[in-house]
């Protein structure tokens, strides 16, 4: 039961966080419109330019309809119109023809200078000399009238004819666009609403190219990408936390080979003796015993003390690094000669004293190393392989032969002798250890603190019977966003380099 609550919270929270992620935003978006004005009216803009834009494009396609429609009726018009004037200029030619057999008859009837004599010298009663020259001149009229109306027929034919010309110019030409004037006007109404609706979604578009317009347009151009930005940053760390757990820890465990830095080393008389950890520690120095320890931890001092620039010259990036620099060197005089040792700057630190002689090698982080007893042999050791992956650790350094450390730690600092059996502990609560423990990696054995992000993914696990050393809590680094990101990359590549 206690399982299924743990899964279910866990996925209550997670669904929480990317419902609050997503109203955040929402949120930051409506408060942005209420405080600022204009905000609210370049987002109403934003909304009526995708109306005028859509309006503009149904007016685009209307008036591409009515163009069509109105040159389809001029086509129409023309092709009609064509058969119409071909049809009238053969009938005319065929009237003119005959009216030009007309007018010759009427002409071959006119009568004579001596057939008209008795007609002038008696006026009165019929005559018909008259008569057949007023029918001769009313058959040339209508042979004129026809003629002409053929020639307007022709001309006509020709505009039509025209390639030059569109449809609408040969109607205009001939005059015979009357009929389709409703329909020019309507397309004339089209192009008017439309060049004023081009004219607000230029208007509208001048206005989304202000800043709030640009911020208005980026929310909504951007909203389904956060979105889905916040729910990959909120599950992907899940996934890749199962994906390790349960198919990459799996094939390193079985395929790395545990490390053994003192693998061959002749010392048999090696001894190493740690003391009780203390928050403030006294150290009591023999004559000629050396002490060189951080300055800002040296509080009272029974005896001469010097500065020292490096603690080993032949190692000056590890001895920087590890803050071995700027040292206090007291040396002991035989005359109860003693140094008082504290951490200035973190009340819940501890101090331990570890004494070694002969020894192959203690493996210490330098940034828990605060002071160093005599001239024990500064040394490193490189290994690389799968187990470097997953500890992300290629360098191990060593204090060998014969001295003493102090060094600090978190809350607590604890001596552990895994008294020949395997015994596992976080990666960031370790110190340092015994060269000869035989040290590997192993999946931490709890999934749900750890896919919470309470517990690391890899455990160091020592073996033999030698001691390792670790504290109880590790610091949490600076609350600075920034500094964290810069801390985070320094102790990583620290953390690879052995530091």
């Amino acid at each position: 039961m206690r399982l299924v609550s743990a899964v279910l919270g866990f996925l209550l929270r997670k669904v929480g966080l990317v419902a609050a992620v997503v109203f955040s935003l929402f949120l930051g978006l409506l408060l942005m419109s209420a405080l600022i004005p204009v905000l609210q009216t370049a987002e109403a803009d934003r909304d009526r330019l995708t109306d005028v834009t859509r309006e503009r494009a149904q007016l685009e396609a209307d008036l591409a309809e009515l163009e069509d429609t109105y040159a389809e009726s001029q086509r129409t018009a023309t092709e009609s119109l064509t058969r119409a004037i071909d049809a009238e200029i053969d009938a005319g030619r065929q009237k003119v023809a005959d009216q030009e057999s007309v007018v010759q008859g009427r002409r071959d009837e006119i009568c004579s200078r001596l057939e008209k004599l008795p007609e002038q010298v008696s006026p009165i009663g019929p005559n018909p000399c008259e008569d057949a020259q007023q029918a001769l001149e009313a058959a040339e009229e209508a042979l004129a009238t026809f003629e002409r109306t053929l020639s307007e027929a022709e001309t006509d034919a020709a505009v039509l004819a025209d390639p030059t010309l569109t449809d609408g110019q040969k109607l205009e030409q001939v005059r015979e666009d009357s009929g389709l004037a409703p329909a020019k006007r309507e397309i004339d109404n089209k192009e008017s609403e439309l060049a004023q609706t081009r004219a607000e979604e230029e208007s509208l578009q001048e206005a989304q190219g202000s800043w709030a317009g640009r911020v208005v347009d980026l929310w909504a151009r951007s909203w389904r990408w956060l979105l889905w930005t916040a729910l990959l940053l909120v599950v992907t760390p899940g996934l890749l936390r199962i994906l390790s757990y349960f198919v990459l820890m799996p094939l390193v465990t079985r395929a790395h080979k545990p490390i053994h830095l003192a693998a061959g080393s002749q010392h048999e008389e090696a001894s190493l003796h740690a003391a009780v950890a203390e928050r403030t520690l006294v150290v009591q120095l023999g004559a000629g015993e050396v002490l060189s320890a951080r300055s800002e931890h040296v509080r009272p001092v029974q005896g001469k003390v010097r500065s020292r620039l490096l603690y080993n010259w032949s190692s000056p990036f590890v001895s920087f690094a590890a803050g071995l620099y700027g040292l206090s060197r007291i040396t002991g005089d035989g005359n109860h000669t003693s140094a008082t040792l504290a951490t200035p700057d973190d009340p819940d630190s501890y101090l331990m004293r570890i004494d070694f002689q002969d020894h192959p090698g203690l493996v210490m982080r330098p940034k828990h190393v605060v002071g160093v007893i005599g001239t024990p042999d500064l040394t490193t050791r490189w290994r690389w392989g799968i187990q470097s992956l997953a500890t992300w650790q290629v360098r191990y350094i060593m204090f060998g032969g014969t001295g003493s450390l102090i060094v600090q730690g978190t809350g607590d600092v604890v001596a552990t002798n895994p008294q020949g059996r395997s015994t596992r502990m976080d990666q960031h609560l370790v110190m340092g250890f015994d060269s000869r423990l035989i040290v590997g990696v192993n999946r931490t054995e709890v999934f749900w603190p750890y896919l919470w992000g309470r517990t690391p993914l890899v455990d160091d696990e020592f073996a033999g019977s030698h001691p390792l050393f670790w504290q109880k809590s590790s610091t949490e680094g600076p609350s600075n966003p920034i500094a964290r990101v810069f801390d985070t990359f320094y102790s990583a590549f620290g953390k690879l380099l052995g530091f």
